[in-house]
């Protein structure tokens, strides 16, 4: 053995919280016993063995905690001097390693049932997703702030001469006290969920009721059964009388608004609960969850655009979002909420915090030609009207149906146009959209990677042309715009970046006004 190896032996492999073979079992066994309930009803002859049913039963929890742990034994990670690595496999042995400069952000996750343990799962994001991110699914929350913390050593202490462990290098300088730059507390977050109308519980009915429709005493499916049950309905609301009739359509509407409030209500509690967005040394903090808690670390360098959005009614009472394109990964979405329902008030310190401009009254907005729009909607409007003649020629009633459809659809295309905007200022670069609410998209010149100007076929034609811009994370289009005006926007957005010093672009700037 050389001098090096006896001075430095190998780093020996941890193994996560055996504790974390509960939520593991137990996302197992309700899989388990899903599929056995699913086939115990839909075989009678499996229900007339009782003693068979016991076994296949203790073979499939049996089975299930076998596997568990040797998936838990077999599984190690390390904390390298240089970068951290996981051996997984059973038969086969796998191993994955990110060097700690490749690791944007350090996520760390809390599940119900993890968190009633004391664990939590750690996740060391690189941006690319997938297999180049390494996930450890349970170690207790100080191994988990520890793990955070080798990291952050890591990006800014110098690193050493010498090849040694991560844990024995010179630690960074004690952090400054956490800024709270944005929080919402239990009220509301409910006045948030108000206007997170969703009928996903609907949906997820529907999905049930797919699955278990042999336990129903009638065929959910059957459009014949449908046809009866609503011509018997129909029947029976005839001598009701119109003001019953029209009571009976109002409670219809009012019930389905109070379940899609409900819904939204909950959903967004249990997602956005004890929200706070927090300025650190590191960069951005984000906490929030009431089952499922989930701690999520942003640098600030790493942010490369704002995304400022509202809603169709929320934005007559003021309320807007502010989301941070970033190069990390958030519950496999490119984008970060970090104010997800806030006045303009609340969400300028944090998108000054982040170095993002934000439009303001005097930006000067400029609308794309129109010809885009116009072309797509000729199209679409022949298509309308060749059907509406065909079917006139065919004998169809209704064969002006499709014609009615065109002013609609012309009303559609006018207000997308009239939504539609760009504007450069300050080397901020924004981009308006949304047909019924405006999203506007601001990032900095020196943030985008490319700039391209691409046309179609009837952009040749017309003289149109895209500004595509390579965005890091996410997109930055700005579509319909002149030959001339996209050369123009893209010689200036370049020239932004050719005077930027890239050497200088993580050392610290003066904040951006918005």
């Amino acid at each position: 053995m050389s001098d090096h190896a006896e001075t430095h032996p190998p780093i020996a492999g941890q193994r996560t919280e055996i504790l974390g073979l509960v939520p593991a079992i137990g996302k197992s066994l309700a899989q388990a016993v899903f599929a056995m309930v699913a086939v115990t009803i839909g075989s009678s002859e499996l229900r007339s063995y009782p003693l068979a049913l016991i076994g296949i039963a203790m073979l499939v929890i049996g089975g299930a905690l076998g596997s568990a742990f040797l998936r838990w034994w077999r599984t190690e990670y390390r904390v390298g001097a240089d970068d951290i690595r996981l051996e997984t496999g059973l038969l086969s042995r796998e191993a994955r390693s990110v060097p700690y400069e490749r690791i944007q952000d350090v996520s760390i996750a809390e599940p119900l049932l993890a968190r009633l343990l004391g664990l939590v799962s750690v996740t060391f994001e690189t941006g690319a997703g997938g297999k180049d991110e390494i996930s450890l699914a349970y170690v207790t929350r100080a191994e988990g702030e520890r793990l955070r913390a080798v990291v952050r050593r890591q990006h800014e202490a110098p690193r050493p001469a010498v090849d040694t462990p991560a844990d024995t290098k010179p630690s960074a300088p004690p952090e400054t006290p956490a800024q709270t730059l944005f929080a919402m507390d239990l009220k509301r977050v409910l006045h948030f969920g108000v206007f997170e109308f969703s009928l996903v519980v609907l949906a997820a009915i529907g999905a049930a009721l797919q699955q278990f429709d042999f336990l129903l005493p009638f065929d959910i499916w059957s459009a014949r059964f449908w046809t009866g049950l609503f011509e018997v309905q129909a029947d029976t609301i005839r001598h009701w009388g119109f003001i019953a009739q029209a009571l009976g359509a109002v409670l219809a509407v009012a019930s389905l608004l109070v379940l899609g409030v409900a819904t939204g209500v909950v959903r967004t509690v249990l997602r956005d609960y004890d929200f706070r967005l927090e300025k650190t040394d590191r960069g951005f903090r984000r906490r929030r969850g009431l089952l499922n808690r989930t701690d999520v670390v942003m640098p600030v360098h790493r942010v490369q655009a704002g995304v400022l959005a509202t809603g169709l009614v929320r934005r007559w009472f003021g309320w807007h979002s502010l989301a941070f394109v970033s190069l990390a990964n958030d519950a496999k979405s490119a984008s970060h909420d970090v104010a997800p329902f806030a006045q303009p008030d609340e969400i300028a310190p944090v998108a000054r915090a982040a170095r993002i401009a934000l439009p303001g009254p005097e930006t000067q907005w400029h609308r794309p030609s129109a010809r885009p729009w116009v072309d797509c909607f000729a199209l679409f409007a022949v298509v309308l009207i060749a059907a509406g003649a065909g079917m006139g020629i065919g004998g169809v009633d209704w064969w002006f149906g499709p014609w009615l459809v065109v002013p609609v659809l012309a009303g559609l295309f006018t207000l997308n146009w009239m939504r539609r905007g760009w504007a450069m200022e300050d080397g901020q670069v924004f981009v308006r959209t949304g047909l019924l609410a405006p999203v506007i998209t601001s990032a900095p010149a020196i943030k985008l990677q490319s700039v391209e100007i691409a046309r179609g076929p009837l952009g040749m034609l017309r003289g149109y042309v895209a500004l595509k811009c390579g965005l890091a994370g996410g997109s930055l289009e700005v579509d319909g715009l002149m030959a001339e005006t996209a050369e123009s926007l893209r010689q200036a957005i370049l020239a932004e970046i050719a005077r930027v010093d890239f050497s200088r672009l993580n050392t610290p700037q003066p904040a951006v006004n918005s």
